[in-house]
């Protein structure tokens, strides 16, 4: 390509770009009509919308279900034509297909969601919510087989199942089923094979939130186990594997029956993102990202993350930009680091294409909690609550044992902090003298947001003569008519 035409490509893009652009596709395979929308699919949500007398509901899918969300609200229809409902389809969610967008269901005025696809099953605080997982095919025999090759690593030890999303199916049909008299369950077919000291079979994320926070504590608890993931390395493994303690993790592809060893918590890592953290604690000015409207908690979180912030001596900015991407964060000059205030599964970002830092709130409370020095958590925490008073991760949070001043382990220089009015200095002649609060302090662009000014167009009216009327330019900006 020419130097000119490279030029010119940076001001505007063809017209087909936009309908040869790709859409953001999240799930590991393809994903077929029958998968996500077959009988027991139409059983449940038929029997929950009937049951609960809803009356306005709205169908919230993923980019990849969207070919099918037309056919499965016609379905839906269909058969609750006697009962008067009316259904909406959600295609574009705010921050991110896992969470339930409470906010442009309110736009429709509906009084519950029904959600497909992955969830991050965060509490919503304004409507009730269904969640369909799709049923993926799984060949049971294929899948004992590979376990069967762990059992001297099993053996005499604790061993835990999860299964993805998409195989929770098959967990819950045994569940719902009295075995027989000699019949093998899925839960003995594979102690048979493993033949481990304690087995625990689980899903995930788990069907209700209270189980979720047992279980989570419970696993992370214990690091001597030894923890098979049924699905795909996805973000879901990501946040259950770096949030429960193992000996060892395995992930076993239900797509290809393949299983390798995966241990997420590497030292590279931990390297990463304890310098991040430094980075958060060098910061002049943090931006709080809000990515979540319906998830309980967050703006105790916010007010929480701004107090510690403020006894360091470090200014805060609430942000909201809807799903972020590196454009929308470079706007913002004057911020350092960011933090980051969404689900479990949508704060885990990797800050390699940022211009700066972005934290989750579990690292910003570790650079700005003092309680957290010199303490190495057992597990990492990606849900907020737990950090709030109610939850396992909460260190209360003393702004008096905020140290004056130390060293950043980033820059070396010197840093300090303080929530008092002013700070003090024993001048020469030990008398005492006052400086105001960050009196010396400078950013590197020397710009705040207080002290950003904007005018509009000035009308100017009755000052100037009325224009005349001409034919204006047609077609597109590229290539007008009468050129």
């Amino acid at each position: 390509m020419s130097s000119s035409s490279a030029t010119t490509s940076a001001f505007f893009s063809l017209d087909t770009a936009a309908l040869e652009r790709e859409t953001e596709v999240l799930s590991e395979q393809p994903i077929t009509f029958e998968q996500i929308w077959n009988e027991t699919h139409k059983k449940v949500s038929n029997g929950w919308i009937r049951q609960n007398g809803y009356k306005r509901i709205c169908l919230q899918f993923p980019d990849d279900y969207l070919p099918h969300s037309n056919a499965i609200s016609t379905c839906l229809k269909t058969a609750l034509a006697s009962e008067e409902c009316k259904v909406f389809i959600l295609a574009d969610t705010t921050y991110g297909s896992c969470c339930v967008d409470e906010i442009a269901a309110a736009h429709v005025e509906a009084d519950s969601v029904i959600h497909f696809g992955n969830a991050c099953r965060s509490k919503a605080s304004r409507l009730p919510v269904l969640y369909l997982y799709p049923e993926l095919p799984l060949e049971v025999p294929a899948m004992l087989k590979q376990l069967g090759t762990l059992q001297p690593e099993c053996g005499e030890r604790e061993v835990c199942i999860y299964f993805d999303i998409g195989y929770q199916h098959l967990y819950e049909q045994q569940e719902q089923q009295e075995p027989t008299e000699g019949e093998d369950t899925l839960y003995s077919q594979i102690r048979e094979v493993l033949l481990p000291k304690k087995l625990h079979i689980e899903v995930y994320p788990p069907p209700a939130e209270d189980c979720a926070e047992t279980k989570t504590a419970e696993n992370a608890s214990s690091g001597d186990r030894i923890c098979v993931f049924v699905g795909a390395d996805n973000q879901r493994f990501a946040n259950l594997s770096l949030t429960t303690t193992a000996l060892q993790w395995y992930i076993l592809d239900g797509a290809t029956a393949t299983l390798s060893k995966k241990n997420p918590l590497t030292a590279q890592y931990i390297r990463r993102r304890y310098y991040y953290i430094e980075k958060c604690k060098d910061a002049q000015t943090l931006g709080l990202i809000v990515a979540t409207l319906s998830a309980v908690g967050y703006l105790d979180v916010v007010t929480r993350l701004q107090t510690m912030a403020k006894s360091r001596g470090i200014k805060t900015q609430l942000i909201s930009v809807g799903r972020i991407n590196p454009a929308k964060l470079a706007n913002f000059l004057e911020i350092d680091c960011f933090v980051l205030i969404g689900c479990a599964f949508n704060n885990m970002y990797n800050s390699k294409e940022y211009y700066k830092p972005i934290v989750s709130v579990f690292e910003a409370e570790m650079a700005l909690n003092p309680a957290w020095h010199m303490k190495y958590p057992e597990a990492y925490v990606t849900d907020f609550k737990q950090l709030l008073p109610e939850g396992r991760s909460f260190l209360p949070f003393d702004k008096n044992a905020v140290q004056a001043q130390d060293v950043s382990l980033v820059s070396g220089r010197i840093r300090g902090g303080t929530d008092s009015d002013e700070t003090v200095e024993t001048a020469s002649d030990n008398t005492v003298a006052t400086q105001a609060k960050m009196a010396l302090m400078t950013t590197s662009t020397g710009l705040s947001f207080e002290d950003r000014t904007w005018q509009g167009l000035d009308p100017a009216l009755g000052q100037t003569e009325p224009a005349k009327l001409q034919q204006g330019l047609s077609g597109i900006p590229i290539k007008y008519s009468h050129d």
